[in-house]
């Protein structure tokens, strides 16, 4: 069952909205990036969808202009966890299992912030993903509807 073995701390934390800061070999810059979960309920979905957040917001604007309702702007005005200025490339999530997450928690490769991004933020996320053209609807399944 998913959830299961799941280290205590992490499922305590682990949510919609939950943020974590970490390094992705997915991704071209080895700096750390902060990472939005945006699965309804990720404990019971095996594998977390998370959004990241990038801090060259006019080179994202730029590969998606043709698709300007899947990027979301968070400035740290409206969420402080975050320095500058971010956006989330909603066309583009990463897709991690939930044991090899767990793992890395337990490694403390992950660093976790006790602030969920608000709910308003949550909802621009979540209509974003459902505005993808580029995501499959098994993905899109996974997000609840805004």
């Amino acid at each position: 069952m998913p959830g299961q073995g799941i280290d205590l701390k992490l499922r305590m934390s682990l949510r919609e909205g939950s943020v974590y800061y970490f390094t992705d070999r997915s991704l071209t810059s080895p700096e750390p990036h902060y990472f939005i979960v945006v699965n309804a309920d990720p404990l019971r979905q095996e594998v977390l969808l998370l959004g990241v957040c990038s801090s060259k917001v006019a080179e994202v604007k730029a590969r998606r202009k043709d698709f300007p309702g899947t990027i979301v702007e968070i400035a740290p005005q409206k969420f402080d966890v975050l320095k500058k200025l971010s956006i989330v490339d909603c066309n583009d999530l990463k897709q991690v299992r939930l044991t090899e997450f767990n793992a890395r928690f337990a490694r403390k490769e992950v660093e976790y912030f006790d602030k969920d991004l608000p709910s308003i933020l949550r909802n621009a996320l979540r209509k974003a993903i459902h505005s993808s053209k580029i995501l499959p609807d098994e993905i899109k399944a996974l997000v609840a509807v805004p």
